[in-house]
């Protein structure tokens, strides 16, 4: 409603009494007036309601508008509002689908180089999906979806397209449990693929590998390939284990502290290999 016909409204509420007692006294004049037959019976009264009607006819009809704009505009929100939540529900809908879309294609790009890496190995392997981590200092392991069903046993190697992941310390039916490289308790014979030079890479209990036994005099430097050796009976030689990130002398004047990366992103896997064949043991 615009101000000026709420302000009309207000007056003719206010000043009701007086109104009608006006529109009495013209009505009284009206009769006398049209008794003496100076004016057309009626004329007056006409003229008084077209005076006093007309304004509130106005009032009552800008109101009407009023309301009927409301109304309009209501519904048409509503309507709007409607369209904009099934909008939503699409969008939802369609980044959802995206989402799922890009995760299918990133398993197929893993899955793929997982079977690539698989069918390049002269081993017989099984491949496994890592279903639970435990990433905690004094014990760094993941858990696998296979087990003894599946013919996997205990010290059999863990592999990923990268490299050297880990080995099975635990068994069950339907599960395994893998020790991985940079848990403190592991260990792996290794040489340097570059000069040869043997050592043992041990876990540093949180994402990098210590290769020990390394002597001053042996040849060794940062960005060196260190792969398993085969020596320990558990992994095949010629694995990727990691890649030299730092030499140093040690406290002891005799052997160097090498720092060595691991080769697989362990915090970030998904799938693993498992290798079941161990005639390589005699190697």
């Amino acid at each position: 409603m615009r101000s000026s016909e709420r302000n009309i409204f207000s007056f003719l509420k206010k000043y009701q009494i007086i109104i009608v007692s006006s529109a009495l006294a013209l009505f009284s004049l009206h009769l006398a007036l049209t008794d003496k037959k100076e004016y057309a019976r009626g004329y007056i009264l006409k003229e008084m309601i077209s005076y006093t009607v007309t304004p509130v006819q106005g009032v009552v009809l800008g109101i009407q508008d009023s309301i009927r704009g409301v109304w309009a505009d209501y519904f048409f929100l509503v309507g709007v509002k409607e369209e904009n939540e099934t909008l939503k529900k699409t969008m939802y809908s369609l980044v959802d689908e995206n989402r799922r879309l890009k995760e299918e294609a990133r398993q197929d790009d893993r899955l793929r180089a997982l079977l690539e890496f698989k069918e390049a190995l002269p081993y017989s392997t099984t491949g496994a999906a890592i279903i639970g981590f435990n990433m905690e200092r004094w014990s760094r392991t993941v858990s696998i979806d296979k087990g003894s069903a599946e013919g996997i046993q205990k010290d059999h190697a863990a592999i990923a397209p990268g490299g050297v992941v880990g080995r099975i310390i635990e068994v069950n039916n339907g599960s395994s449990r893998v020790l991985l490289t940079t848990d403190l308790r592991s260990n792996i014979d290794v040489l340097i693929e570059r000069s040869r030079v043997k050592g043992v890479v041990e876990g540093n209990g949180t994402d990098g590998l210590i290769m020990k036994y390394v002597r001053q005099i042996d040849e060794i430097q940062v960005g060196d390939q260190v792969v398993t050796s085969g020596l320990s009976g558990v992994f095949p030689k010629g694995l990727v284990v990691g890649e030299v990130t730092k030499v140093e002398k040690s406290t002891d004047n005799f052997f160097k502290h090498v720092e060595v990366r691991p080769a697989v992103d362990l915090g970030r896997l998904e799938e693993v290999l498992v290798l079941r064949e161990r005639s390589f043991y005699n190697e």
